[in-house]
């Protein structure tokens, strides 16, 4: 269930900008409905390409860069399915400002789940999609079972003491 919600928030603000270049700036304008139906592909391909593969993979930057391409190839292949031709300025003008708001959203993906505690180590963006943490069960055997884990204040440095 927590894939949905990555998924909706994701879907506002594409439907939000295709809506807004496509229907509203671009004359002739394409319908309402087309640029709903054509933010959920966008949607659909940009989380399981972006977030799902690139961005753990690559990072924010390089994520976003492949997301703006992606978002720009079909919404070239759109063209084939509405009946307003989309022009290659808004083609772009949308894609760039898509690629700009999934670096933000990855950036708030990532910081929203990062460690509260420090010492903490998890997979944040995999949490945020409500997965395990790869690994964390293997760390912190005596966590489990509420065996408190034994912690020794020493120096990183024991010859510079006294």
């Amino acid at each position: 269930m927590e894939t949905a919600r990555p998924l909706i928030i994701k879907y506002i603000y594409i439907a939000a900008i295709s809506i807004i270049f496509l229907t509203y700036l671009q004359v002739p304008s394409i319908s309402l409905g087309a640029s709903l139906i054509l933010s959920v592909f966008i949607t659909l391909a940009l989380y399981f390409a972006g977030d799902r593969f690139l961005l753990p993979r690559f990072g924010t930057v390089a994520s976003a860069i492949a997301n703006f391409v992606i978002a720009a190839v079909i919404f070239s292949l759109a063209n084939a399915f509405v009946r307003e031709p989309v022009h290659t300025g808004t083609i772009l003008a949308a894609s760039a400002v898509i690629g700009v708001a999934e670096w933000f959203y990855f950036r708030y993906v990532l910081g929203e789940a990062t460690p509260v505690a420090e010492g903490e180590d998890f997979s944040s963006f995999a949490e945020f999609l409500g997965e395990p943490a790869p690994g964390n069960e293997a760390e912190n055997p005596g966590a489990e079972g509420g065996q408190p884990q034994e912690h020794h204040d020493q120096p990183d440095n024991p010859e510079s003491e006294g």
